[in-house]
Parts: structure tokens; C-alpha cells; sequence
């Protein structure tokens, strides 16, 4: 009976380290799919797809001879799975091209509906642009799905889900 004992003590003392390492395993590849973006909705060619431009843009602005601040979250919508990945693979020149849009406006530039729908058109050709230019994405182009429907490829449009004057 003891040495039984004994050999059950030294096989849990075994497996309790093991279990430790197999729980933070599934912990690490479940956080990094999320991180991948394996946490979120499939995109599918031919509907509606959104993508956040994370983080928010924060940029000056001109207020007769004071400095404020705009913030603006935007989230794109495209029916383009091609398109999606072109984004998040060129951030950086996105975000550049965005950033040197939006930066030292005169708030008259900003401030009524005309203004900010012009604002978000002109972002989108800026967005359009640097995806023909780095990715050969042209927004005005059509494929098709596996099953013949016809949709536009490249970015349809820009949303501002946040736009904050202070």
C-alpha cells in the first residue's frame, strides 16, 4: 500500500507542472488568433465589411490664433476581402497620408455637415490612392464571387464613428 502511495504522489507531482503548461499554452495561441484577428467576424467578398483605423487620429487644428485639438475615430467599409487585407497590411502610409489631410485645418474647415462630408470624401480618395499605389487595389473596379455576383473592389467608404472638436 505505501509503495503505491508513493508512486501516485510522484505521478501527480508530474502532471501538475504539465497541466500548468498546457493551460498557458492554450491561453498564448488563443490570444495571439484574437490578435491575428481570428477573434473577430469572417470577412466575405461581396458584403458589407468593416475595419476600424485604430487608434483614433488626434491632430491640431487652427482656431484664429489658438491651437485645438481634433480627434477622429474612422472605420472603412469594404466589400473587398483583398482590399481589407491591403489596409491593414499598408497602416503606415494610410495612416500618413490621413494624418497629413486632417492636420492644421482651420476649424471653418471642419465645423458644419458640408464641411465634414468633404472632409470624409476627401479621406477616401487619400485611402483609395495610396491603395492603387501600394497594394494596385483600384477602388473602381468590380470581381466576382464564386457564384458569379458582381461587387466593387478597393474601399467604398469612410465613416467617422467619432469626431470630437476641443
Amino acid at each position: 500500500m505505501q509503495v503505491l502511495s508513493l508512486k501516485i504522489r510522484r505521478i501527480s507531482h508530474f502532471f501538475k507542472p504539465l497541466g500548468k503548461i498546457i493551460m498557458l499554452s492554450l491561453l498564448l495561441i488563443s490570444t495571439a488568433s484574437i490578435a491575428a484577428g481570428g477573434g473577430g467576424a469572417t470577412i466575405t467578398d461581396g458584403k458589407a465589411n468593416y475595419l476600424s483605423l485604430e487608434p483614433a487620429f488626434v491632430v491640431n487644428i487652427i482656431d484664429g490664433n489658438r491651437m485645438r485639438f481634433m480627434q477622429l475615430a474612422i472605420d472603412l467599409m469594404s466589400m473587398d476581402s483583398h482590399a481589407i487585407q491591403a489596409v491593414q497590411d499598408h497602416r503606415a502610409p494610410i495612416r500618413h497620408e490621413l494624418l497629413m489631410l486632417f492636420a492644421h485645418r482651420d476649424i471653418a474647415a471642419v465645423m458644419g455637415l458640408k464641411q465634414r462630408e468633404k472632409l470624409r470624401q476627401d479621406a477616401l480618395e487619400k485611402i483609395q490612392e495610396t491603395l492603387l499605389k501600394y497594394a494596385d487595389i483600384d477602388s473602381h473596379g468590380t470581381a466576382k464571387t464564386e457564384d458569379g455576383h458582381k461587387y466593387p473592389t478597393g474601399v467604398q467608404e469612410v465613416l467617422f464613428t467619432n469626431f470630437v472638436i476641443q
